[in-house]
Parts: structure tokens; C-alpha cells; sequence
């Protein structure tokens, strides 16, 4: 087992994303919005025209997300972690789960209408990042989207982590798809030396956890579509 496979192993001794500190659970909350938005689940004019969309969360961990998106959708979780599998079936029965890796979905082709990699991709060894990509573009239907999220070369490094992702590269993984949107995501407070040298007016009215340019962003996503090839 190699060390980034055990951390994050490791991390689900507990299903730590239902019980996240305050600040935590705002940067999940506003993620979750954004993920939903570009998944066109949520507040959109260009919403998801299907009655009951088919969603499938590669690498859904403890379900925390599984779990909203049941609300919108009918949804199935994938994990390669049975410890984290025991927590998403609990704390989100609604969903089916199934243990699986990301480089080799048991689904046919063309079988969902959204396909979410969150915070997924950069626990990929480099020379699978494209086969899961594949896998994610074989298991949507045509004119279905894909959703990524991951963090960017701007944030900290996590021993976790294979890689983080310049904006260039991450474009790149939408290669196959079309129509991408990007979104950024400032998920941490920052330093003290940047705090409080920072106006008083800026430390009480602005948000520290917030929205940004993708090239600014600690935390990029993406979403765009599978064409439709007549």
C-alpha cells in the first residue's frame, strides 16, 4: 500500500466530513452549492430537463455529498475504501453504494446523466489519471456532464495528494468534453501576517471563505459536457 493509499485510508477511522468544524462546514456548504450548480441540479436556467437524473459519485468516501445530491437525483456511490463505504451506507441510505476503483467502473456505457469526481483526482497515481477519465467519459451518456473538483498548485500540499493542478492542466482533463465551465474556491482563512495587514474594513466585511477566479482559487472545478455525436 503506498503512502498517500493509506492516509487516506487512514482518514476514515471516523466519517470526519459529517462532523467538520465551523469553517469546514462553510467551505463544504459553499462547494456543494457550486457542484450542484454546474451539475445543473440547482439554480440554473439551463437546469437538468430529466425528471429523475442518474448521478454517479466516483470516490464519494463517507457520502457527505452522496447524501445531498440523493435529494436531486438518483444517485450511486463508488469508493475503493470499504471503511468509508460502512459510513455512506449509514449516514445516506437512500443511495446505492458500491466498493469500486475509479479506473475500472462495474457500469455500461452511457449510463448516467452526471458523473462527480470531488476532491478525487489528485489521489490518482499519475498513470491512471487519464484510464479514470476515460472511465468517467464511458459510463455518461452523450449529453451528460462531468463535475471535478481538486486542488489547485496555489494550495498547501497534502502528502495525501499525487499532484495538485495548474488551471492549463486541469482544462486539460475536459479535453474529450465541451462547453467547460471553471469556478474557483478560497477555502481557508488567511495567514495572520496577510490578516492583519489587511485594512479593518476588508477583516470585517469581507468573506475568508469565498469564490474566486479559477486562477486565483486554492480549489478549482469544472464541469462540462459529454457531446452529442449525431
Amino acid at each position: 500500500m503506498t503512502l498517500q493509499a493509506w492516509l487516506q485510508e487512514r482518514q476514515y477511522a471516523t466519517p470526519y466530513h459529517w462532523r467538520q468544524r465551523p469553517n469546514d462546514e462553510r467551505e463544504y456548504q459553499l462547494r456543494t452549492q457550486l457542484v450542484l450548480r454546474l451539475a445543473r441540479l440547482a439554480g440554473s436556467d439551463d437546469a437538468l430537463r430529466i425528471s429523475s437524473p442518474r448521478l454517479l459519485d466516483i470516490g464519494c468516501g463517507d457520502a457527505r455529498f452522496t447524501a445531498d445530491a440523493s435529494l436531486r437525483a438518483r444517485v450511486v456511490g463508488v469508493d475503493a475504501s470499504k471503511r468509508a463505504l460502512g459510513h455512506a451506507r449509514e449516514l445516506a441510505p437512500s443511495a446505492r453504494f458500491l466498493a469500486s476503483g475509479a479506473a475500472a467502473l462495474p457500469f455500461r456505457s452511457n449510463t448516467f446523466d452526471i458523473v462527480t469526481l470531488l476532491d478525487v483526482i489528485e489521489h490518482i497515481p499519475d498513470a491512471d489519471e487519464s484510464r479514470v477519465i476515460d472511465e468517467a467519459w464511458r459510463v455518461l451518456r452523450p449529453g451528460g456532464r462531468l463535475v471535478v473538483s481538486t486542488n489547485t498548485d496555489r494550495s498547501a500540499r497534502e502528502l495525501k495528494h499525487f499532484r495538485h493542478y495548474s488551471v492549463a492542466r486541469f482544462r486539460s482533463l475536459f479535453d474529450r468534453f465541451e462547453r467547460l465551465e471553471l469556478a474557483g474556491l478560497i477555502p481557508y482563512f488567511p495567514t495572520l501576517k496577510v490578516w492583519m495587514a489587511a485594512p479593518l474594513v476588508w477583516r470585517l466585511t469581507t468573506s475568508r471563505i469565498r469564490t474566486c477566479a479559477p486562477e486565483a482559487a486554492h480549489v478549482i472545478l469544472g464541469a462540462a459536457i459529454k457531446p452529442i455525436i449525431d
